[in-house]
């Protein structure tokens, strides 16, 4: 691992909505000590906070489910959020685009959420490795 590839900080709360806060104040104290724009900070923010919340969503079901969030900056300078977790396989980039030039009364309910990720974002993957979904934010500094 080179020195621009290391894990800035990690943490790891229940999958609840009351661990939001936390999630929140730690990655945006490590996204600040990268170096990251302020702009940039925010749309991180705003993305961080759907995704999480999804997960709360999809996981509420599983019993003693657990987020763990990983923030590095890597070789291309690049800060990435690893938002791991172990519910149910859920890969929410599977799901289509919505059609945000219809009308709401004929959109179908939800995938506005990763919709304003991928937009918020300078990129965003998944995976499923060990029984656990691993959802990347990446931003570039």
């Amino acid at each position: 691992m080179t020195e621009k590839n290391r894990q800035l900080c990690r943490i790891e709360l229940p999958a609840e909505l009351g661990s939001l806060p936390l999630f929140m104040e730690r990655v945006i104290e490590c996204a600040g000590e990268s170096g990251i724009g302020e702009h940039k900070v925010g749309a991180m923010e705003l993305a961080l906070e759907e995704a999480i919340v999804n997960i709360v969503k999809y996981s509420s079901e599983a019993p003693d489910s657990v987020i763990a969030v990983e923030c590095r900056l890597n070789d291309e300078n690049e800060f990435t959020i690893d938002i791991v977790d172990n519910g149910p396989e859920f890969d929410p980039l599977a799901r289509n685009t919505p059609d945000t030039a219809a009308d709401i009364d004929n959109r179908p309910i939800g995938g506005l959420g990763i919709f304003f990720i991928k937009e918020m974002t300078d990129g965003v993957s998944y995976a499923r490795k060990a029984d656990k979904n691993i959802l990347t934010i990446t931003m570039k500094k």
